[in-house]
């Protein structure tokens, strides 16, 4: 009897929590927008710089300024470019054409913002910006966070690189200004 009822309910067991789970709602899709700490993703930052300490007499008129935004882990340069023709390229074209020979015309692929380097956070809320663009005057590594009393104004430092050499250190600060 014990045998029996035992059987029963395994099976019973067996026929019920497949059903159940196979009734189970799917999941919804995920937002991939934003992490929860919206603050910091998806946003485009404004930035400007001051010359830690007394700058030499070359480094008087230099400035540091502009924007860039972030995504995922990836810092965006927010000024899109083209890649135009070059002018040797052009005067081939133009000799083609006059000779009335044909030719095909290379468009330039659409806008691209190219990518700057990569953030994390590090700890205690604050933030590390590698920026790895070897042309750009962003090339070296930002330590950001919130300044105090405020929420919406990041402080912190920018060594400003060439290789491993650091060239000059910024003081820095940054303002969200687009989502």
């Amino acid at each position: 009897m014990r045998l029996t009822s035992l059987a029963l309910a395994l099976s019973l067991a067996l026929t019920i929590i497949p059903a159940a789970f196979a009734q189970l709602p799917l999941p919804g899709p995920k937002k991939l927008d934003h992490l929860p700490d919206d603050n910091v993703e998806g946003m485009t930052w404004e930035y400007e710089g001051t010359i830690k300490g007394t700058p030499k007499a070359d480094e008087k008129d230099l400035e540091l300024a502009g924007k860039f935004r972030l995504e995922g882990t990836a810092i965006f340069d927010v000024s899109p470019s083209l890649a135009l023709p070059t002018t040797g390229d052009v005067k081939k074209t133009v000799k083609k054409v006059i000779a009335g020979k044909k030719v095909d015309l290379k468009l330039p692929s659409g806008p691209q913002q190219n990518r700057l380097g990569e953030y994390r956070k590090i700890s205690n809320g604050k933030y590390r910006l590698d920026f790895k663009e070897k042309d750009s005057p962003l090339n070296g590594i930002m330590i950001i966070q919130l300044k105090k009393g405020s929420s919406g104004v990041w402080i912190g430092t920018f060594d400003q690189r060439e290789g491993t050499k650091t060239l000059r250190t910024w003081d820095v600060e940054l303002r969200a200004i687009e989502d």
